[in-house]
């Protein structure tokens, strides 16, 4: 929570870790200033969900993975929200080719089963002997069940070309509804982690296009006050998402009649 930076997820939860230092995304020169032979490890989304799904420059993620070599540093990729498939390939990392020391994966991989898990190195795992970190439902064999199943099926080829279907379906949604409506700068994510960021005239109106819409029964996200998020199931189908389109469509008409 502390890593998270936002102090309404934080705050009651003292005494925070120290020494963590909050960094612009996609802006390496800022993280090379940031670095040095101190540096512990850094922790970040290969893409970025509560941000405002943004995705990196490529460039940005390999610059990353080489300044944590240089300086002896851990990569962590926290993948709560992008992993199991998500984003078309199991984690967001395969789309960059850069790999990370860590992986923190969960949500989504337990299929609606709570469930949390850590991915690492065969390097790092050595340091890792059973008892090191432990809790009392750590290991829980129903929910490991349940994510062997999750991940059994959400890897299947078919599964994972078919996110990429799917984002083509609501990236085409999007753009019919910004035509009529004017509302959207920028279409964004990658898979089914799609953002529509409101343009300068819309600023802060997230909240209201969420609202009009679970008035027309559609739910919705924002990842800030200014992007609307959009993250189905990942097996929806087409006759859904066009009545998920047409719900969306009253309810942004209701907003710009404001």
């Amino acid at each position: 929570m502390t890593v998270g930076g936002q102090a309404a997820y934080s705050d009651g939860f003292g005494p925070k870790p120290g020494h963590v230092t909050h960094l612009p995304y996609n802006d390496l020169d800022a993280l090379a200033e940031a670095m040095s032979s101190r540096t512990c490890a850094i922790m970040m989304e290969p893409l970025q969900g509560e941000g405002g799904i943004v995705t990196p420059d490529d460039e940005f993620l390999k610059g990353v993975r080489e300044l944590c070599d240089k300086h002896n540093a851990l990569l962590i990729f926290d993948e709560v929200q992008t992993g199991n498939g998500r984003t078309g390939e199991f984690y967001a990392y395969q789309h960059s080719g850069v790999e990370p020391d860590i992986l923190s994966t969960a949500k989504s991989l337990g299929g609606g089963i709570p469930i949390g898990a850590m991915l690492t190195t065969t390097e790092l795992a050595e340091h890792m002997k059973v008892g090191t970190h432990g809790s009392t439902y750590g290991g829980n064999p129903l929910a490991c069940a349940v994510a062997e199943a999750v991940i059994d099926e959400v890897s299947k080829p078919e599964v994972l070309e078919g996110v990429k279907i799917r984002e083509a379906w609501f990236r085409e949604g999007l753009t019919q509804l910004n035509e009529k409506y004017g509302l959207f700068k920028e279409i964004r994510g990658k898979g089914l982690l799609v953002g529509a960021a409101l343009n300068d005239e819309w600023q802060g109106r997230a909240r209201d296009v969420l609202i009009a819409s679970g008035e027309e029964g559609l739910l919705l996200l924002v990842a800030g006050a200014n992007v609307v998020r959009f993250t189905p199931s990942l097996v929806i189908t087409e006759e859904e998402v066009k009545e998920g389109f047409a719900r969306l469509d009253r309810a942004l008409a209701k907003v710009t009649a404001k």
